[in-house]
């Protein structure tokens, strides 16, 4: 989850996590509104384009946080992967990075070093590496786990360790630049975009019961005229149960012109919430089912932007555990469409990659493409896997190819519009939680072996 993980309930709560048991269940109240800077400085333009995510001039492109990309479609614009070569995928460079990985890699092309950069957390550590391999460049000491996947922009890379502390640090050489406590657990994956007033970066986080409810917070970044590493707001507005949330926000913005943080609640809440990124307050919400079982929404939002697809509004997508994919206006909040998967023995978690008109994701019965339009299934394979990393998708049109991997340990590339698998091979005995990153002409993955793996096309230029 970033979620690189993704499976902080039932049988897969790693140790961290087992320590919050029972505390879900725990009465409360419903929130207070979100607590907002009076008077909020803050405007509604559009943000300035992400700008680790620029297309390199070689044709290589930057995979700069969790997903991709700020509305988390999980698209690669480079085309070196694709149909024609992904049954040549060959196993390249790995590193040790700790005991145990759960964090989806990052990687950018740093401008102040000019060399490919990929990052990632484990246990006790988070660490950069050469995109081609070797010794990391550095690392940076936490207190228990980072399974968050990082996010990096204009030269600072920002991440969650499980203790709360959320850290920006000099991309280059691992230089602390300044850090916020939240005093929760944390595992999500932050979100970091260029605030639409010019004042500088905002990270959009959010925290877990640990006990108490948690929050979804927006923090100043490093350089922010409003302070480094301070709070803008925090939101704990939860209608229907005092509690959290540990499913990575997506940002996009909507027909009125709104910037909009969405993101699904612990249970028993179990939601979805959109709240207005410049002052945290709620914009509507949606109670995908009322059990007090483990139905809450882990899994990280999907937005397509307004008038994409013939959605005037634009669409939230998102999977709950109680096995149902959902597509809401992201204006209103009106449900457009919901799609039951096949029901399994745990929850979903996996975010959704939007191609087109079609959605594709992982589930522990498999993987789907769902028709972003009206919900219809388009295929349905491998259903006796089960599938928490969120894909990634990448190749030139008519040729793309979709990346993913399962709790077995296998990666999978599988042809985009059939479904169909042109290579498999197994990355790591002890399972893969985290989600594939592609860049370079190369797919990064980590795996609860604490393992970073990539994998190329055989000859590939990388």
């Amino acid at each position: 989850m970033g979620t690189s993980i993704l499976f902080r309930h039932a049988i897969f709560r790693i140790a961290a996590c087992a320590a919050l048991a029972g505390l879900c269940a725990m009465a409360g109240t419903a929130g207070a509104a979100a607590r907002t800077v009076p008077g909020s400085h803050r405007g509604t333009a559009r943000p300035a384009s992400h700008t680790s995510a620029r297309r390199q001039a070689s044709g290589f492109a930057n995979w700069p946080m969790f997903r991709g990309n700020l509305t988390h479609t999980g698209v690669s614009p480079e085309t070196g992967i694709n149909t024609t070569n992904a049954s040549t995928l060959t196993a390249g460079w790995s590193a040790s990075v700790a005991s145990v990985s759960y964090s989806s890699p990052a990687v950018v092309d740093l401008k102040a070093t000019g060399t490919p950069t990929v990052f990632v957390g484990g246990l006790g550590a988070f660490a950069a590496y050469p995109a081609t391999g070797g010794a990391p460049l550095w690392t940076f000491p936490v207190n228990k786990m980072v399974n968050a996947s990082p996010a990096v922009l204009n030269g600072v890379v920002y991440f969650a360790s499980t203790d709360g502390t959320i850290y920006a640090v000099n991309a280059k050489n691992g230089a602390l630049r300044c850090s916020y406590d939240t005093n929760q657990f944390t595992e999500g994956s932050p979100l970091v975009v260029e605030d639409p007033d010019g004042s500088g970066p905002v990270i959009y986080e959010g925290t877990a019961p640990t006990p108490g409810p948690g929050f979804e917070w927006a923090i100043y970044g490093p350089g922010n005229t409003h302070g480094s590493c301070t709070k803008d707001w925090a939101f704990d507005g939860w209608t229907i149960f005092h509690t959290g949330t540990w499913s990575p926000p997506a940002y996009g913005t909507n027909a009125n012109g709104v910037p909009v943080v969405v993101f699904g609640s612990d249970d028993p809440d179990n939601s979805v919430y959109a709240l207005n990124a410049d002052t945290g307050a709620m914009l509507w919400t949606y109670q995908t089912n009322n059990t007090q079982a483990d139905d809450d929404v882990g899994a990280s939002p999907t937005i397509s932007a307004p008038g994409v697809n013939g959605f005037a509004d634009g669409v939230a997508y998102i999977t709950g555990k109680d096995k149902i994919t959902y597509a809401f206006d992201l204006t209103t909040g009106a449900l457009i469409w919901k799609h039951g998967l096949t029901v399994g023995t745990a929850g979903d978690v996996s975010g959704a990659a939007l191609v087109g008109d079609t959605i594709y994701l992982g589930s522990d019965t498999g993987v789907y493409a769902l028709n972003a339009t009206t919900g219809a299934q388009v295929w349905h394979v491998i259903p006796n896997r089960a599938f928490y990393a969120s894909p990634a998708v990448v190749g030139p049109p008519g040729e793309q190819v979709l990346i993913t991997a399962n709790i077995t340990g296998h990666i999978y590339a599988l042809d985009l519009a059939t479904g169909q698998t042109l290579w498999t091979q197994t990355a790591d005995s002890a399972g893969i939680w985290s989600s594939p990153a592609v860049s370079q002409n190369t797919i990064y993955i980590t795996g609860k072996d604490g393992q970073l793996v990539t994998f190329a096309p055989s000859g590939a230029n990388r």
